[in-house]
């Protein structure tokens, strides 16, 4: 069950959603995220922080990533308005998975495991290359669809946008 000071902190997320315009691009929207971040931090458990990398993913700098490319539209967010969350953990997950939509590119490849049509564009910072990771399966393959070995969370990184213009995926 949710505290009250994270309940307290859930309805101002949900009233600053409510408030973004109609017409507010992805980098808006991202910055919206930021300043309530910065102000509601201390309301939320360092270890779920780390756990989730809310950290890597709300201190990026926005213009070096593909958020002109986003879905992520102030009318698909406030879809969320009336979802009740009872725990602190589901919170933070929910903010993970909205800034992931609006920081990592989404390309149309299909995973070669299990088919989804939908794959993240992330960076091998070892193999200097940017690999897909399914949105379904959690598999990682190359751009080209074989296999990817980098098992290892340390050498992945947010795709920047230099990276994914080198590649031709924007």
């Amino acid at each position: 069950m949710m505290n009250k000071l994270l309940r307290k902190t859930w309805n101002e997320f949900q009233y600053m959603i409510s408030q973004i315009e109609d017409q507010a691009t992805p980098q808006q929207i991202f910055e919206s995220f930021q300043n309530w971040y910065k102000k509601n931090k201390k309301n939320f458990s360092p270890s779920l922080l780390k756990i989730y990398r809310i950290e890597e993913l709300i201190n990026i700098d926005p213009k070096k990533y593909p958020l002109a490319h986003s879905q992520c539209t102030p009318q698909t967010l406030r879809r969320f308005l009336h979802l009740e969350l009872s725990h602190e953990d589901s919170f933070v997950m929910f903010l993970r998975d909205q800034l992931w939509e609006l920081v990592v590119l989404t390309i149309d490849a299909e995973c070669h495991r299990c088919g989804t049509l939908e794959m993240s564009a992330l960076f091998d910072v070892e193999a200097q290359q940017v690999v897909l990771e399914c949105l379904q399966c959690g598999e990682l393959q190359t751009l080209k669809g074989n296999s990817c070995k980098c098992l290892n969370p340390k050498i992945l990184r947010l795709a920047q946008k230099k990276y994914l213009e080198i590649f031709g995926l924007i």
